[in-house]
């Protein structure tokens, strides 16, 4: 079997095995210990795309069960019903006998034009001027989480500078370090691919993501994709986080919500 041109589809290699796929999260992808949500959410859609009669991810959400660690996974995908327009699938990922995450989606066709919209992108210096977050290449060489990421966050975003504007946004650029064209794996990624919005406002250890709903609405145009995420709403020990993401000519691609744990480092309050 040949290797994947691009870092991202090396890790979401599936090797058939019984009536799923076997996977390999390698310790490289797991920056916190425990394997990042939105690449487990990307192989999730992977293999409910290789079930699905229908081309588009439309809408997905994930529920995050428990931590899924470096080592051996199982991914399953079934069609729940199939029509001929729409088709809902489910996915799970399972580790010793155990489910970590499970996926409900639904497939169809996305309209060919761009959605009809008043959200409007946030106005950004170029990439080369943000903040570059991820994007570094790792020491050895490897394809880690990291150095897959490109994101570059605004000059004024304060928190990465040790001054936090106290306002719970984020806005920047992302794309895949290089280049892989995008599809609904990876926007499936860059959905949970910026630094929590939390930072500037609230001083957090850890924002473990509990639950991550994505609407696809258009398909991206270019590879960097523009970012604004918000959060609107805290109460310990949860917090919600709103994405939107825009390809370069201005056409919103994706829509996202999650709800997070908010670990606390002081007793600040919004």
């Amino acid at each position: 079997m040949s290797t994947p041109p691009y870092a991202l589809d090396r890790f979401l290699t599936l090797t058939p095995a019984g009536d799923g796929w076997a996977v390999d999260v390698p310790p490289a992808w797991t920056p916190a210990g425990a394997a990042h949500g939105g690449v487990l959410f990307g192989m999730a859609v992977t293999a409910m795309g290789r079930r699905a009669l229908h081309r588009d991810l439309l809408t997905a959400t994930a529920h995050f069960l428990r931590p899924t660690l470096p080592g051996a996974a199982r991914v399953t995908a079934q069609v729940v019903r199939s029509g001929r327009a729409h088709a809902t699938m489910q996915a799970t990922l399972s580790q010793d006998g155990k489910e970590t995450v499970r996926v409900l989606a639904v497939f169809g066709t996305l309209p060919p034009g761009p959605p009809d919209t008043e959200l409007k992108p946030p106005i950004l210096p170029p990439p080369r001027e943000c903040v570059q977050i991820h994007g570094a290449p790792s020491e050895d060489g490897r394809a880690d989480y990291p150095s897959t990421l490109d994101v570059r966050i605004h000059p004024d975003v304060g928190w990465p500078h040790g001054r936090p504007s106290g306002r719970a946004e984020v806005t920047g650029w992302a794309r895949m370090s290089d280049d892989r064209p995008h599809d609904d794996a990876s926007l499936a990624l860059l959905a949970d691919g910026f630094p929590p919005a939390i930072f500037d406002a609230l001083p957090m250890a850890h924002v473990p993501t509990l639950e991550l709903t994505v609407h696809v609405r258009a398909k991206p145009s270019s590879s960097w994709l523009a970012g604004r995420f918000t959060t609107r709403v805290v109460n310990e020990p949860y917090l919600e986080e709103d994405g939107l993401l825009w390809d370069e000519s201005g056409t919103l691609v994706v829509m996202s919500r999650q709800l997070a744990l908010a670990d606390r480092e002081s007793p600040r309050r919004l």
